[in-house]
Parts: C-alpha cells; sequence; structure tokens
C-alpha cells in the first residue's frame, strides 16, 4: 500500500466538511469503506458498515443546523492522517448552539477510503470558537 499523500488527505477532509455542512448522510457514508469501522468514542463499540455510518449521519443530519467547521491536518504518516477539527451548530429541537473541538485519526485502505475512524472530542454549549 501506498503512503497516504497530503492532497489525499485534504480532499477527504474538505469531503467530510462539505457532507456535514450540507447534511448530506449519502455523501458522508460514501467515504468510508464497506466494512470501514467508525470509533466516535474510544469507550464505545464501533460502528461498523458504510450502512450503519450512514445511519448515524442521517439521525444527526436531520436535528442541526447552521454548521460551519474548519480543520488543521496535524500528521500524516504511513496511510494515516491525524487532523484536528472544529465545528459549531444549532440543535433545531432546542435552539442551543455548540462549539465542538475534535482530533480525528484517519486510516484509509488502497482505494482511499476511510477504513478506521476514530474521534477524541469535546463540547461546550453557547459558546462561539474562533474558526
Amino acid at each position: 500500500m501506498s503512503p497516504l499523500e497530503v492532497e489525499l488527505f485534504r480532499t477527504w477532509m474538505e469531503a467530510y466538511g462539505r457532507a456535514s455542512r450540507e447534511n448530506d448522510p449519502q455523501a458522508s457514508a460514501n467515504l468510508f469503506a464497506q466494512d470501514a469501522r467508525y470509533y466516535e468514542s474510544p469507550f464505545e463499540e464501533p460502528l461498523i458498515g458504510r450502512d450503519d455510518i450512514y445511519e448515524y449521519w442521517s439521525k444527526g443530519s436531520h436535528n442541526l443546523r447552521d454548521k460551519q467547521s474548519t480543520y488543521e491536518i496535524l500528521a500524516i504518516r504511513d496511510h494515516m492522517g491525524i487532523a484536528r477539527w472544529q465545528s459549531q451548530f444549532t440543535v433545531i429541537e432546542s435552539g442551543k448552539h455548540f462549539a465542538l473541538d475534535c482530533v480525528f485519526v484517519v486510516e484509509f485502505n488502497e482505494d482511499g477510503l476511510c477504513q478506521t475512524f476514530r474521534e477524541w472530542w469535546h463540547i461546550q454549549e453557547g459558546k462561539h470558537q474562533e474558526q
């Protein structure tokens, strides 16, 4: 397997952000391999497979609005990229605004799709963070 290139990781992160902003769970799921593992938390079992990832994103897309996000690539090694992800959004049901600050570890397969996704995140209510 070829090492991950910066441009592939940047393109993947841009597509991830666009899918989130546009509330497009299918575009999100398509970034992942059919048998991908998605760890939203290190303490939970992963979502397994594109269908589970689609369902997860679909639930979130119906409940959030005013999404904004930025990212910064921190490192690339072998077939893995690490990025900082910052996001802001409003929960439709409550009208509450949140800021999210995450670290993503994204491992790619030979087709350029995410095989394993791990995230660590902190969330704060009511604050707008600088993007």
